[in-house]
This record gives structure tokens, sequence and C-alpha cells, in this order.
């Protein structure tokens, strides 16, 4: 069974969903009040900060360069956090967090198809069957939800979302072919440096000048962004890349709509419908259903196509080649 074989794996995969999930919530306040590009600096700044006590590792690790790996690595950053991030805090900025959590639904299905014409990684009928019903369950989320976030025009912001999560699959490919020669903590720290120096331009050239004073609330959001997402989260997700094909990890992100969700009710005071409990069991199941192996196929003889003249003839058939052996050795020794 996969589960048992990948747990340490799924538990940081789960660990990284769970700490996306509340990240929609807090880029939400933060965006609401310092604006998208700010917001993201802010956030790669400070994660910055922390990595650098990690900067001796990664010089360490330059010594595992390829070459090629230089344009697989710019990719890497460009897809994220750059271009991600980019997309994703515009598209806060029209809708909701819960909605903006529903558009990732599409992701894993996503990383699982591009993995197996991308990455030649071997998908079967369960993964498939299983992404479909976790992407169905994701969907009636979304229609059936009554979400007290408010934007101003969800369907763009839905769509800028949607941009974000193909740059996601992209990062995941791509994080998934560079994990064998790199360290989670290296893709990590790049990842950080790369995004600070990105948007450093863009919040002064879109966001000029800063607001007179900041709440707590931001303060704590932006702290959370930067150390809890673009840190711990980064760095539990490109382990779990490192241990399972991508298209194994992208079907644990169906978890991340379920995960908003909560996090909307929790913080945000929404409430599920009877419609929303039903797809909460079809996004568990399907992903559930995505990792489970078939077990094999045991190949036996019913014992009543036997007929008891074969297994006489089979006795007879034994004793007449130990006895041909039996002769041979007494021929060798008299010899």
């Amino acid at each position: 069974m996969g589960i048992k074989n990948n747990s340490f794996a799924i538990s940081q995969v789960i660990a990284a969903v769970v700490i996306w999930a509340a990240s929609f919530i807090a880029m939400k306040i933060a965006v609401a009040e310092l604006g998208a590009f700010p917001t993201v600096f802010l956030r790669m700044l400070l994660a910055v900060a922390v990595l650098m006590f990690f900067l001796p590792k990664v010089k360490r690790e330059t010594q595992n360069y390829q070459k090629g790996d230089g344009w697989l690595l710019l990719g890497l950053v460009l897809a994220e956090p750059c271009l991600y991030f980019v997309f994703e805090g515009l598209a806060l900025t029209y809708t909701s967090a819960s909605e903006a959590g529903m558009i990732t639904a599409l992701h894993p299905f996503m990383v699982t198809v591009c993995a197996f014409y991308f990455l030649k990684e071997s998908i079967n009928r369960r993964m498939v069957v299983g992404g479909l019903m976790a992407v169905a369950g994701a969907i009636l989320l979304s229609l059936t939800g009554e979400s007290g976030e408010s934007g101003s025009n969800h369907m763009l912001g839905n769509g800028l979302e949607f941009i974000a999560i193909c740059f996601a699959t992209a990062y995941s490919l791509l994080a998934r072919k560079l994990a064998s020669r790199y360290s989670p903590v290296f893709l990590t720290t790049l990842q950080a440096v790369f995004g600070c120096l990105f948007f450093l331009p863009l919040a002064f050239m879109f966001n000029p000048g800063m607001p007179e004073s900041i709440s707590t609330e931001v303060i704590f959001s932006i702290l959370f962004l930067a150390w809890g997402v673009n840190v711990i989260a980064f760095i539990l997700y490109n382990a779990s890349l490192k241990s399972m094909p991508a298209s194994q990890v992208g079907m644990w992100m169906n978890l991340l709509p379920l995960a908003t969700l909560f996090f909307g009710w929790l913080l945000l005071g929404e409430t599920l419908t009877d419609w929303q409990y039903v797809a909460v069991v079809l996004v568990i199941s399907g992903v559930i259903y995505s990792q489970l192996k078939p077990k094999p196929k045991t190949v036996f003889i019913e014992q009543s196509v036997i007929e008891p003249s074969m297994v006489d003839d089979w006795l007879v058939a034994q004793k007449s080649e130990q006895a041909i052996a039996q002769t041979e050795d007494s021929k060798l020794k008299a010899g």
C-alpha cells in the first residue's frame, strides 16, 4: 500500500497543505492593507533573513551543479515564487480567499497529467479516477459555498488564480527534476533570494510609498507568510518531492481546498452547507483512492480440476527421475 511506504513524505506534504491553506487568509488580510507586491516583497525579505543561516550549506551544494541546471533553476524561481505570486497577489485583490483556495483544486490533476507527459512518471487508473473525484468535489465546494469574503471581480480574480496554478504546476515538475541533486533548503533559499530581488522594483513601481501605520493583524500575517509559508511550507513540500513522484505529491494537494474552507470557517466564520459536506467526502475519498495500490492477484489452481490420475502420474515421474539420478551417481563413483 503506497500510503504506508511513504508515510513520512505524506506527513510533510499534508503539513505544507495546512500552512498554505492558512496563507490564503493571511495573504488576503495583508493585500487589503499593503497591496499585492509590497506584501510579497516583505514576506520574501523576511524569509531571506532566516534562510541566510543556511548559506554555508547552500554554497556547498553548488558543487552538485550539472550542465543545463542553470536554465532549470531559473525556470524554477521564475515559476514560483515570482510569476506565481504576481498572479496570486493580483487574484486576491479581486476575489475571495475561499474562492482562490478552491481554484487550487485544479493543481494536483494538472501535475499528474504533466508529470506523465514530461517526467515519464507512471499513472494508473486509480490516480486518474481519484484525481477526477477530488477535482469534482472541489468544484462542488466552490459552487455550493456561501463565502463571507467579498471581491470586486470574482471572475477576473479566479482567472488570475488559474494562471498562478499553471506556474505552480511548472514549479512542481522542475522541483521534482532538481530534487535528486539539490536539497529542499537549497531550493527554498534560492527561491526566497530571487523572489526578493524580483519583487523589490515591483513593490515601489506599483505601490509607491507605505502606509503611515500597519495594523498588528497585518504584521502577524506577513510574519506567517514569510516564515510559515516561504520557509517551512516550501522546505516540507520540496522534501516530499524528493521522496515521492510529483504526481503522488500533487494528489495530496487536493486537500488544500478543504483546509482553506476550514480556516475560512475558523477565522472568517464561514459555515458548510449540506452539499459541501458531500463535497468534503468526495475530495477525501478521491485522494485516498488515488493513493491506494490494488492487492496483487493470487494465482492458484483449483483442486477440483486436478484428477487423481494426474497426481499418480506426477509421483511416478518424480520417482523415475530420482532413480535415474541415483544410477548416474553410482556409475560415477564406480568409475
